[in-house]
């Protein structure tokens, strides 16, 4: 199934649930690797598209929503072409927005869970949507609550905290 807006996530859930079936749900894919015998269940594509940007509550920032389904090095292009720093060094990672929370992607000595300012999930056992804080999510190393709990959440958008005007990283 791809994903297109999150009503086709919930009711491909649904229907995986009264099914009785495992479900998987992807990003682009590029850290995947499939067995031969193929996996005996639902596959999501998260193919929600979608970015919204806002001032932030001061002149230094900017907040920019980007919805699961859109390509990761993409969105870190556009905000370094726009002045927006924080995730400049993270430029060339393959996969989707939704999928660098889960691992609190990183490189250079910058991570995303540190550029991060929430990220909404659909929680799988309600199928209801909510939006988890930085904390909420757990970043540690490569990791987080999201990737540690891989059946309780699906990223479904993250709000970003970029820089104006501030170099970027340097501290690698």
């Amino acid at each position: 199934v791809d994903a297109e807006e999150e009503c086709d996530l919930v009711e491909a859930l649904r229907w995986a649930a009264g099914e009785e079936l495992p479900v998987a749900v992807l990003g682009g894919g590029s850290n995947v690797v499939v067995a031969d015998g193929g996996f005996d269940g639902l596959v999501v594509r998260m193919a929600t598209r979608g970015i919204d940007v806002r001032a932030g509550h001061a002149d230094d920032h900017v907040l920019v929503t980007a919805a699961a389904g859109e390509p990761w090095d993409e969105l870190v292009d556009a905000a370094v072409d726009e002045g927006l720093a924080g995730v400049e060094c993270l430029a060339g990672i393959p996969g989707t927005v939704g999928a660098t929370p889960v691992q609190n992607v990183g490189a250079y000595g910058q991570e995303v869970g540190e550029t991060i300012a929430s990220v909404r999930v659909l929680d799988r056992g309600t199928l209801r949507a909510c939006e988890l804080t930085p904390a909420e999510c757990g970043f540690a190393y490569r990791t987080s609550v999201l990737r540690r709990e891989p059946e309780r959440f699906v990223v479904l958008a993250v709000t970003f905290r970029f820089a104006i005007g501030t170099p970027g990283c340097t501290r690698y």
